[in-house]
């Protein structure tokens, strides 16, 4: 029993080596994964930032875009509109023409 207590004894400190080694080892690894996690969740936060900054930009974009769009189909409304304004007026105006034109025929005639 003394030789097994003696043996064991002497495989004390490698045992400790190996113990150690490994309890560093863990350590590291917990240390490691603490960091990974802190890393993901800035790198989430960011995504997400970015995410919605994109989606800022593309809802300002077609914002823009109908804005112009209102604007164009506006201008073309007024556009039409002044356009009948002038035609009315032309055709009121050929009318006129029209009547002086007959007055004048009949006045050649006699």
């Amino acid at each position: 029993m003394n030789e097994v207590l003696i043996e064991m004894a002497k495989q004390v400190p490698g045992a400790l080596a190996v113990i150690g080694t490994v309890y560093l080892f863990l350590k590291a690894e917990n240390e490691r994964e603490q960091r990974r996690i802190t890393n993901a969740k800035e790198m989430e936060m960011e995504r997400r930032a970015h995410e919605i900054e994109k989606n800022e930009m593309w809802s300002s974009f077609i914002k823009n875009l109908i804005d112009s769009q209102n604007n164009s189909s506006t201008v073309i409304a007024n556009a039409i509109a002044e356009h009948e304004v002038a035609s009315r007026d032309r055709y009121e105006k050929m009318g006129i023409t029209n009547d002086l034109l007959k007055v004048a025929k009949e006045n050649l005639k006699k």
